[in-house]
């Protein structure tokens, strides 16, 4: 894990394989930050971009990090909150032709209604509903069911919620009046089947850390987590969703984790205490490197040969 300025361009003929954060609240060096999400996934020599993140930092990080979205083979979006969907104008107008794999109701409008404070609009942006209102049938795919893209390189779609102690992590809701609690429906994940174990990539989590680890090792049949690296949306969370999550990632035996994003200060601080040197904290330009995949990452990024029972998506 590193600060990194350049995609590997050393022409060594390394292919590997990572994840950088485009987007975070916090910034590494000759970066920016904003409250916001995104990363840039390199599996050999495919790209996936994971999120938009807000008020076009993406862009400018992108380019500093000698990164180009023209490149993104696919766009995968964790949820519709406008800190992950700002930028997603701006990411069609530089890449038109990437087909979008995302929850559904992704484009419903969403507030934050905490009690005695006044309702914060968190809905995807004007132009964020207009591409997804326009996107070709083709080019837009809603996930119901968990999906491969590639060998090893996976999105959970819909994440099942078992965990007592687990919610959405916020006063969430589909008016601004707070009358119809929001369940996040369209949140999800990825991970990624690496020679260490598994690497979990979350946008926000609104699922909950435990549901969404405990369904990815079920699906995915690996039960090894090497890391975690994502918002966990825990800067609300009571103390017992806080020691139960501990618990959870303590019995996990990661080799890494790195909180983010909405994870919340003092829930990061408790992780670092908590499980000690395997805990770093994110920011724009953190690098993840993810080991080895499958010799053979050919494809469209349609392929889900290896759970087609369970995908949704017809390609058996």
């Amino acid at each position: 894990m590193s600060n990194a300025t350049t995609e590997h361009q050393c022409g060594c003929g390394h292919q590997s394989s990572s994840i950088t954060l485009l987007v975070d609240n916090k910034a590494g060096e000759g970066l920016e930050c904003v409250h916001g999400f995104a990363a840039w996934i390199k599996i050999r020599d495919r790209r996936i971009l994971f999120d938009t993140g807000q008020k076009g930092v993406i862009l400018k990080n992108a380019e500093r990090l000698g990164i180009d979205l023209a490149d993104a083979e696919v766009l995968v979006m964790s949820h519709g909150h406008d800190d992950h969907t700002d930028n997603l104008a701006d990411f069609y107008a530089i890449n038109p032709k990437a087909p979008m794999y995302c929850g559904q109701n992704i484009d419903a409008d969403r507030f934050c209604c905490r009690p005695g404070e006044q309702s914060l609009n968190w809905s995807p942006p004007a132009s964020a509903k207009e591409i997804f209102a326009n996107l070709p049938a083709e080019q837009k795919h809603v996930l119901t069911a968990p999906h491969y893209f590639l060998p090893g390189v996976a999105a959970t779609g819909p994440v099942p919620r078992l965990t007592a102690f687990e919610d959405v992590g916020d006063a969430l809701f589909l008016d601004a009046a707070g009358t119809k609690p929001d369940p996040v429906s369209d949140d999800m994940s990825m991970w990624f089947e690496t020679d260490k174990g598994l690497v979990i990539l979350l946008g926000c989590c609104h699922s909950g850390i435990v549901n969404t680890v405990n369904y990815i090792r079920k699906v995915s049949g690996m039960e090894k987590v090497s890391g975690i690296v994502g918002g966990m949306h825990l800067i609300r969370a009571n103390e017992e969703r806080m020691k139960n999550t501990l618990e959870a990632m303590k019995s996990w035996n990661l080799d890494w984790l790195i909180p983010c994003h909405c994870t919340g200060d003092k829930a990061m601080q408790q992780m670092k205490d908590y499980l000690g040197y395997k805990v770093t904290f994110g920011c724009t330009g953190t690098v993840i490197e993810l080991g080895q995949f499958p010799e053979k990452q050919a494809g469209d990024f349609s392929m889900c040969k290896k759970h087609a029972h369970a995908c949704g998506c017809g390609c058996a």
